[in-house]
C-alpha cells in the first residue's frame, strides 16, 4: 500500500523540521520494518531539496514527491518548475492534475496528459488525480467526466509501455465534493469508479488506485479494506505528524 501526504501550500522549514523529528523520534523506520507499506511526503517545490536532504540525514524510509510539474522541460518559462528541476531537488514522484490545480489555475486534461508523459520519460512516478464535482455527480455525469479526464492519460501510459518505460503510475480518485468537506466517498462509490476506470480505458496493466477525499483516522481502516485500493492521497489530516503516524500504524 502507498500513502502520499499532500502538504499543499502549508509548512515552513521550521515546521517541516519538527514534523520529521516526530517521525524520527517515534520510530517510523521500526513501524515500517517488515511491511510492504510505502510513504511519500509532498511539500511545496521550494522545500523539496530540504525534505529530501533531511529524510536522507535521518535515514527515514520516506519518498519525496512534488505537488505539480510543468508541461515544459526547460527554457524561458518564468515561474515554471520542470521534471528535471524536481528530480534534481530529490523528488521521485509528482502529484498531477489535483482538483485545486484544475479549479484555481486552469489545469487541463491535455496538460495533465503531457505532464504524465514527461514524468514517465524521466522516471518520475506520476500520481494522476481525477474526480467529479458534486454537480456532475448529481447529474449522473461521473463516468463521462472520468472518460474526459483519463482517456488520453491511458493512451499516454500505453505508449510509454510500448517504448519500454516501466515507471509506476498511480491514479488518485479524489471526488471534488469530498475534498475538505468531511464527507468521503462510500465503499460502493469507490468500487464503482474503480470498475469503470479499470475496464473502460485502454490501460496496459491494472491501474494502481489511490483514494483521496476527507480521509481520517475514523474511516481509513474501513477504506483500507477495499481490495480495489492501493493506498491513499491525503491532505489536511496528514499535516499533523502524529495523525500521519497513527494512519501508518493502522495500515502497516
Amino acid at each position: 500500500m502507498f500513502l502520499v501526504a499532500n502538504w499543499k501550500m502549508n509548512m515552513t522549514r521550521d515546521r517541516i523540521g519538527e514534523y520529521l523529528s516526530v517521525l524520527d523520534q517515534k520510530r517510523l523506520p521500526e513501524i515500517l520494518e517488515g511491511s510492504t507499506l510505502e510513504v511519500a511526503l509532498a511539500p511545496t517545490h521550494v522545500y523539496l531539496d530540504f525534505v529530501a536532504e533531511e529524510v536522507r540525514r535521518r535515514n527515514l524510509p520516506v519518498k519525496v514527491f512534488a505537488q505539480d510539474v510543468s508541461t515544459r522541460t526547460e527554457g524561458a518559462f518564468t515561474g515554471e518548475v520542470g521534471v528535471r528541476n524536481i528530480q534534481d531537488a530529490g523528488a521521485t514522484g509528482s502529484i498531477l492534475g489535483h482538483s485545486e490545480r484544475r479549479r484555481y489555475f486552469g489545469e487541463t486534461d491535455a496538460g495533465v496528459t503531457i505532464k504524465t508523459g514527461l514524468c514517465l520519460n524521466a522516471g518520475i512516478v506520476p500520481v494522476v488525480c481525477f474526480g467529479e464535482s458534486l454537480e456532475e455527480r448529481n447529474e449522473g455525469a461521473t463516468l463521462s467526466v472520468l472518460r474526459q479526464q483519463l482517456t488520453c492519460v491511458a493512451d499516454e501510459v500505453a505508449g510509454a509501455r510500448k517504448n519500454g518505460i516501466d515507471t509506476p503510475v498511480f491514479l488518485a480518485y479524489e471526488p471534488v465534493w469530498a475534498i475538505g468537506s468531511g464527507i468521503n466517498a462510500s465503499p460502493d462509490d469507490i468500487r464503482n469508479v474503480h470498475s469503470a476506470v479499470s475496464e473502460g480505458f485502454p490501460w496496459p496493466e491494472s491501474p494502481r488506485f489511490l483514494y483521496g477525499g476527507s480521509v481520517n483516522l475514523d474511516n481509513i481502516g474501513l477504506l483500507s479494506g477495499l481490495k480495489e485500493l492501493s493506498g491513499f492521497l491525503v491532505g489536511g489530516a496528514w499535516l499533523d505528524p502524529d495523525v500521519f503516524l497513527e494512519s501508518v500504524k493502522a495500515l502497516r
